[in-house]
């Protein structure tokens, strides 16, 4: 029989994994139907020091992809995302990426790494975040050229090609 001490520890080391698949979404959770909704402007300094402003979009669908240097997932299906850059940009669609949490060094180190094409803004305070009701990254939002949101997903990117081959 082993010592209580080695079973409380053992515990302890394997509830954190269990709580996390226990607040997993199911697949059927992870695009909801956002409604007619319009897009909140985003109006914020990027990662680069620049500015974005929402004007600069008018006329065009947008992909904001809600990310954070330290979210495992959003590392995982960065690639993803850069595949949709990499085919939707030339056709109009404009990308931005929304910095959930985290500071300007972290964050560069992630668009430097990951190869990020596109601008991302800074929303260390979660303020775009709220305005949008995302709660946790990954999260891709698609709104079209009207400024409505067609597409929600937290954790994928099933569906969004559907839905820009649909917008453009």
């Amino acid at each position: 029989m082993r010592p209580v001490g080695l079973r409380i520890a053992t515990l302890f080391a394997v509830l954190p994994a269990l709580a996390a698949c226990g607040l997993q979404q199911s697949v059927s959770d992870t695009c909801p139907q956002p409604g007619t909704s319009t897009a909140p402007a985003i109006d914020a300094a990027t990662v680069t020091g620049s500015r974005f402003s929402w004007t600069s979009v008018h006329g065009h669908p947008v992909v904001i992809d809600f990310w954070g240097s330290w979210c495992a997932p959003c590392r995982a299906e960065q690639a993803d995302v850069n595949r949709l850059y990499a085919e939707y940009a030339p056709r109009g669609v404009v990308f931005l990426g929304v910095d959930m949490r985290d500071d300007n060094a972290s964050a560069a180190a992630f668009e430097r790494d990951y190869g990020v094409a596109y601008p991302s803004v800074n929303d260390s305070a979660s303020q775009i975040s709220a305005a949008y009701d995302v709660t946790a990254p990954p999260t891709l939002i698609v709104v079209d050229a009207q400024g409505t949101i067609v597409h929600r997903c937290l954790g994928t990117v099933a569906g969004v090609s559907a839905d820009l081959d649909h917008l453009i």
